[in-house]
């Protein structure tokens, strides 16, 4: 059976997932090292999403660089 966390944070050391309290403290090692590995896969996930952001733009920026070249260099041969 797979189950789905879909909200959780944290504050003052306490986790609420689902509207329920867990303190950090009461975790066993494995809780503590899931809760570890969320926070580190979010943290990457938001990294590679503003690194995404920034090729998808440089990307974009180009190809109007290429065609406004490709149609100066047109009207420059008319």
């Amino acid at each position: 059976m797979q189950t789905h966390l879909q909200e959780h944070k944290l504050e003052n050391n306490v986790l609420n997932i689902d509207g329920k309290e867990f303190k950090l403290e009461d975790l066993d090692e494995n809780q503590k090292y899931y809760y570890m590995q969320i926070q580190l896969t979010d943290k990457k996930a938001s990294d590679l999403k503003l690194e995404l952001d920034q090729i998808t733009g440089s990307n974009l920026f180009f190809k109007d660089q290429l065609a406004k070249s490709l149609m100066t260099k047109e009207k420059a041969e008319k």
